[in-house]
């Protein structure tokens, strides 16, 4: 167990025990033992001292002590000596002389008149800090959503994209250790695109996660759409003049979603409109997306259309009912004129039929 597990049983103790050792001074003077009696020699020489700070996680006996020996190779040892993790930030962690004297022989070996201590009979523990302002995080975040969701807004080819955005909260100001210190966004690959959307932000010192801060974005993206000039019923033909574009806020389109903006299929050339009929209602002002058309079928049902069906070198025309919807390619039925029965036939352009065989 090391010494700051036992010192967090203590009821000064915190995440850690703290241990100050100098480092410089010469072996001329005579040592003594923790129980007072005094030695000719020691090998190793500690001094503690009532408090001490450390910037890293992890600490060594090196980083808060200085030791002195005259043997190197032990010297080396008695710095690298792990005491545990630092204590966290804003806590306080102790470390009493006798508990660390039995922590110390027990890992390097030394008999307890080879150790001579000095100063204080304990050390108090802390982490040095710095502030870490909140604007800073959410100036990290804010970068970081704008570039997430501009990279989206050019793949979807969205036409002349704004983007607004603000923070809901500043995070408050709070402590980190003193170090090398960034931050690091989280992906966000995988966020969708929203009025509301939020940003987590982790804070690394030295390479090391020390917490993770969330940061809330309102968020208005426009793009220029097309948009119902009138009224449109299940079936009408979509005409030029029914349609203008206006900039539109994609984030606060709900069940439509932005996604569908960025399908230039709606709009021809120009003014010209796509061979299109409306699938859905549409009121006017409603943005019109793919999902509230579907192309004008090259035959439709209830309407009369030429038939060819061939037979050798011979082929013959005549009129039949289409009895269902279909595109160039698709099969359908198809009713000929004054008969009951149903065939099929493949359209080959709009407004005719091949008889499948």
């Amino acid at each position: 167990m090391s010494p700051f597990n036992a010192i967090r049983r203590q009821p000064l103790g915190g995440a850690l025990g703290a241990v100050l050792l100098w480092l410089g001074s010469l072996f001329g003077t005579p040592a003594w033992a923790i129980n007072g009696t005094a030695v000719p020699t020691a090998l190793l020489r500690v001094e503690m001292r009532p408090q001490a700070q450390v910037q890293q996680a992890q600490v060594q006996l090196g980083d808060i002590a200085i030791l002195s020996s005259p043997d190197l190779a032990l010297l080396r040892r008695a710095m690298a000596l792990p005491l545990g993790q630092a204590p966290r930030i804003g806590d306080t962690a102790v470390l009493e002389l006798d508990r660390l004297a039995l922590w110390l022989r027990s890992r390097t070996g030394l008999r307890e008149d080879q150790v001579q201590w000095q100063g204080s009979t304990s050390t108090v523990l802390t982490v040095a800090a710095r502030e870490l302002p909140g604007e800073e995080v959410v100036d990290k975040a804010q970068s970081a959503l704008r570039d997430h969701l501009m990279a989206g807004v050019a793949q979807k080819g969205w036409i002349e994209p704004r983007i607004e955005m603000q923070a809901v909260s500043v995070p408050s100001t709070t402590l980190i250790p003193l170090g090398g210190s960034s931050l690091r966004v989280r992906p966000l690959g995988n966020v969708p695109v929203g009025k509301r959307m939020l940003v987590w932000v982790d804070v690394l010192v030295h390479g090391q996660h020390v917490k993770t801060i969330p940061v809330r974005f309102e968020v208005s993206l426009f793009t220029l759409a097309p948009v119902a000039a009138n009224d449109m019923a299940v079936g009408t033909s979509v005409q030029a003049d029914n349609l203008v574009m206006r900039e539109v806020d994609a984030a606060r389109l709900g069940d439509v979603g932005p996604s569908a903006l960025g399908q230039p299929a709606i709009l021809g050339g120009g003014d010209a409109v796509a061979a299109q009929r409306v699938r859905r209602n549409l009121h006017s002002g409603d943005v019109v997306t793919p999902a509230h058309l579907q192309p004008v079928p090259a035959v439709s049902r209830g309407e009369w259309v030429s038939l060819v069906s061939r037979s050798g070198l011979v082929s013959l025309e005549s009129r039949v009912e289409v009895l269902q919807d279909g595109q160039v390619g698709q099969v359908v039925r198809a009713r000929p004129l004054n008969a009951t029965g149903v065939l099929l036939a493949r359209v080959t352009a709009p407004g005719h039929l091949e008889l499948q065989p």
